[in-house]
């Protein structure tokens, strides 16, 4: 019982803690996304990592099912 309260506990403060700074979370990845296109642009191996990313959303969405 104690450590289900525990637990609990943590995971709702955590879940604060990420809401409370979803603004920076969402900023920091979006200029994470935009340093990966032009790094992939200018390598050149759009096709490659285009493909790679669509294998590993088809493998997290199967996942799910």
């Amino acid at each position: 019982m104690l450590i289900t309260f525990i637990t609990s506990a943590i995971l709702v403060t955590s879940v604060l803690l990420v809401l409370s700074n979803l603004g920076t979370v969402a900023d920091d990845t979006t200029k994470a996304l935009r340093g990966a296109m032009q790094r992939i642009r200018a390598e050149g191996a759009m096709a490659s990592s285009v493909a790679f990313a669509i294998l590993w959303l088809t493998i997290f969405s199967l996942g799910l099912l």
